[in-house]
């Protein structure tokens, strides 16, 4: 009941945004967004993201996948990102849809862990020694040394985009859309399962809310299109489906239904070279 009424409370929010004009192009909003995230003004900043929001030029479908990787965190959390990109629409959900706001994003574009962020999990400031190039993977192993938060990060900067160590390789669990840093094993498949059945809002992929026009897409931070994000739901159906054509097979048919969704209404590719289908 309460993930029907939040898939209805924000689809409506995000309805009515859309039909608001906008006062600036999408780039000018994020550039700012950013710069004043990165200086700690906090009342300008939810001003901004407000009109941001407001304005309908941040694309629905994005935002929703920014929802889906916060709702497959454990309460209390905190997600680590890379870019700016992961974070404003995050800001947009926490700060104006008020939802998910016990989540903790530490960007290490903006600033990574400063003082303020430091303080409210109650962790030491790391040193300022880290070279540029290792800053996000120490900026993971400090969070879970030194808290007793759970540690997640975007399936976006999982060990398919980045280089990270083996030893630390070994630490990271995929639970979806997010991955999870834990030095103390755990059965991820379980998470999985839980959030591709009950967590994730995943009716927008078959109805595609905002058709998505790339041309007319004026954000500064646009590598993470709708259809890009699609690969990441793509891969987690792929990667499941094997077991559940084992354990659950009456839930198969709605799996790859998603899949299907997916290639359909946003990427038009096939990752069956990538991944293992189970045929």
């Amino acid at each position: 009941m309460r993930i029907r009424f939040i898939t209805l409370t924000i689809m409506a929010m995000m309805l009515i945004g859309t039909s608001l004009q906008a006062q600036n192009a999408a780039a000018d909003y994020e550039r700012q967004i950013v710069g004043t995230y990165a200086k700690k003004d906090m009342k300008a900043l939810d001003r901004l993201l407000a009109d941001y929001y407001k304005s309908g030029l941040y694309p629905v479908d994005v935002l929703m996948y920014n929802y889906n990787e916060l709702q497959g965190m454990e309460d209390w959390s905190v997600i680590v990102v890379s870019s700016a990109e992961s974070l404003i629409g995050k800001l947009i959900l926490q700060r104006v849809l008020m939802v998910h706001s016990d989540k903790v994003i530490v960007c290490t574009e903006t600033g990574g862990l400063d003082d303020a962020i430091c303080n409210r999990l109650g962790i030491p400031v790391p040193p300022k020694t880290w070279k540029p190039e290792e800053a996000y993977e120490q900026t993971i192993r400090w969070v879970a040394a030194h808290g007793d938060r759970k540690v997640y990060f975007p399936f976006t900067d999982s060990p398919l985009f980045k280089q990270f160590p083996d030893a630390m390789k070994e630490c990271i669990y995929n639970e979806g859309l997010t991955m999870r840093y834990s030095a103390t094993p755990y059965d991820n498949i379980a998470v999985k399962i839980r959030n591709l059945e009950e967590r994730y809002l995943t009716d927008y992929l078959r109805l595609s809310l905002q058709p998505y026009n790339e041309k007319k897409d004026q954000r500064l931070y646009r590598r993470f299109t709708p259809s890009m994000l699609a690969l990441s739901y793509s891969a987690i159906y792929l990667d499941m489906l094997p077991y559940y054509r084992e354990h659950k097979p009456d839930k198969v048919e709605w799996l790859e239904g998603l899949y299907s969704a997916c290639q359909t209404h946003y990427n038009h590719l096939t990752l069956n070279k990538f991944y293992n289908t189970g045929q």
